[in-house]
């Protein structure tokens, strides 16, 4: 046999063996036959679908005036068992040198607490006065309000260490996050849309 039949049948059983071996079933290539809803709310495991993080980049969106942002929430393990969260707002495209209070409108308490919509941040029924649609951080709990400061750019962030020892384990509320410029009368404000909170 000659060294081009040699050759030759060697690179027809490499090609042979990639082909065989990078077929789309194999259990590390993404399945391209996932559903709409599957491939646009979490990955998919075993077949199953597990649910992306919905406290995780939170889009923070201008309501009145100018700016973008994100809202991280990501809560943690309390030693008593309570609502502990670290928190995390990020802002850009905002008005330079500003000064923002961070708010939040947690529905904690009250029915449809965990509902999807947050009706707090609305105004509407199981809410509404004598309870503020927001609360200032770290409002009730005692310190300076939390405030986000832009930089000669309009961006900024701010961290947050946050405890609620009243929110046992295991409670889901829906909380809509804002920033707004002023406490009584706000020309620029930001806000995330509602999302659910889990606590640890």
């Amino acid at each position: 046999m000659s060294r081009f039949h040699v050759r030759f049948g060697i690179a027809i059983g490499l090609c042979t063996f990639a082909l065989a071996c990078g077929g789309s079933d194999s259990p590390t290539t993404p399945s391209s036959q996932l559903s709409g809803s599957q491939e646009a709310h979490g990955n998919v495991v075993d077949g199953l679908s597990q649910s992306a993080s919905t406290t995780h980049g939170e889009q923070l969106r201008a309501v009145s005036g100018v700016g973008a942002g994100i809202v991280n929430v990501t809560s943690t393990a309390a030693v008593d068992g309570s609502f502990s969260a670290q928190i995390n707002v990020n802002v850009h495209d905002a008005p330079p040198n500003t000064t923002f209070y961070v708010q939040r409108a947690p529905e904690i308490g009250r029915p449809k607490g965990a509902d999807g919509s947050c009706q707090r941040a609305a105004g509407l029924p199981p809410w509404g006065p004598p309870a503020p649609n927001f609360v200032t951080f770290p409002l009730p709990a005692a310190g300076p309000l939390v405030t986000l400061q832009t930089s000669g750019g309009g961006s900024g962030a701010v961290h947050i260490d946050f405890a609620a020892p009243t929110i046992p384990d295991g409670t889901q509320f829906d909380v809509m996050f804002r920033l707004v410029d002023s406490l009584t009368s706000p020309t620029n404000e930001l806000r995330t849309g509602c999302f659910t909170v889990t606590v640890k």
